[in-house]
């Protein structure tokens, strides 16, 4: 059975991204300017909460064995919410959208 590159692996993928497959090429991403602005402090802090947040285990006999449990799929949910705000980022009709309606509210902010 072979494998399928995904769509953002293998050299610069759709809308000129880089590579994206592991956590250190999304913050290498991040980190050279894809994304919006502060991605990649914002990604490693929610890791970081993800990662200390002790899950509760069922009896105090089993903290020393089992220690703390790590949620991976709230992990992963991180990981590829960030992954789709550079895709967004790099799009340039998205980009557009969000600054247009930035703009409006902040002209309706400064209406009021």
């Amino acid at each position: 059975m072979s494998t399928q590159p995904t769509e953002h692996g293998h050299g610069a993928g759709r809308l000129g991204v880089p590579p994206m497959d592991t956590l250190q090429e999304l913050r290498a991403a991040l980190r050279t300017g894809h994304g919006y602005p502060g991605d990649a402090e914002r990604l490693d802090a929610e890791l970081a909460e993800q990662l200390l947040r002790r899950v509760p285990v069922d009896r105090l006999d089993q903290v020393g064995e089992v220690g703390t449990v790590v949620d991976l799929v709230a992990v992963a949910e991180i990981i590829a919410a960030y992954r789709g705000r550079v895709l967004l980022a790099a799009d340039r009709a998205v980009a557009d959208a969000v600054a247009e309606a930035v703009h409006d509210l902040l002209a309706r902010q400064d209406a009021e």
